[in-house]
C-alpha cells in the first residue's frame, strides 16, 4: 500500500509509487519527487524514465539519485542526495523500495546540519524503526560533516537553516 510519511514538513519519504499514485503525491501538495531506487534493482516497479513521465505529467520536478544499500554511507551518494534536496522545489516526496533508503539519506545529510540526537529523534517521530541505524548515524556524523561538497555550495550550506531537514524546538 503506497503511504506519505511526512518526516519534516517539507520532506516526506514512502514507498516506490505505481503509475496511478503520483496524482496522490500532488495532490498531497509535493512538488518534487526525488527516486533513489538504482534501475537495476531487483523487483516490479517503474523505471526512472517511466517515472518521471509519470510525474511530469502531475506537474511534479523529478529527480533520480540512485543508491544501492550497500553504498548509503559513501560521501559521494550523500552528497548527491545532499545536492538533490537543494535543487529541487519543495516540498519533496523521496523513495525508495520501502522507504527505508530515504529516510537513511535523510538522515544522514540532516546530521551535517543538525545533532545526530535530534536527526534520531525526527525519525522516530515519523514513526521509522531506525535501532539499526542509530550507533552508525552517530559515529558518522563527523565524517560526512566533512563533505568537501558543504563547504564549497552556498545553497548546501542554507540547507541547514531551512525546514527541510527539520528544526528541533528546544526547551
Amino acid at each position: 500500500m503506497f503511504e506519505i510519511i511526512p518526516v519534516t514538513p517539507e520532506f516526506a519519504i514512502g514507498p516506490q509509487p505505481a503509475a496511478e499514485d503520483f496524482a496522490t503525491v500532488r495532490k498531497a501538495g509535493f512538488a518534487a519527487v526525488l527516486n533513489v531506487r538504482p534501475d537495476d534493482e531487483n523487483g516490479d516497479y517503474l523505471v526512472s524514465t517511466d517515472a518521471r513521465s509519470l510525474a511530469e505529467d502531475q506537474g511534479l520536478t523529478y529527480a533520480h539519485s540512485p543508491s544501492d544499500n550497500h553504498a548509503l554511507f559513501e560521501t559521494d551518494i550523500i552528497d548527491r542526495f545532499e545536492r538533490a534536496l537543494t535543487e529541487l522545489p519543495k516540498p519533496i516526496f523521496a523513495h525508495c523500495k520501502s522507504g527505508t533508503r530515504t529516510a537513511i539519506l535523510w538522515a544522514l545529510v540532516a546530521s551535517r546540519h543538525r545533532d545526530a540526537e535530534e536527526v534520531i529523534a525526527d525519525l522516530r517521530d515519523a514513526g521509522q524503526e531506525i535501532e539499526f541505524l542509530e550507533d552508525e548515524l552517530r559515529e558518522s556524523a563527523d565524517k560526512v560533516r566533512s563533505s568537501p561538497l558543504r563547504l564549497k555550495d552556498d545553497a548546501l550550506l542554507s540547507l541547514g537553516r531551512s525546514s527541510l531537514l527539520g528544526v528541533r524546538q528546544r526547551d
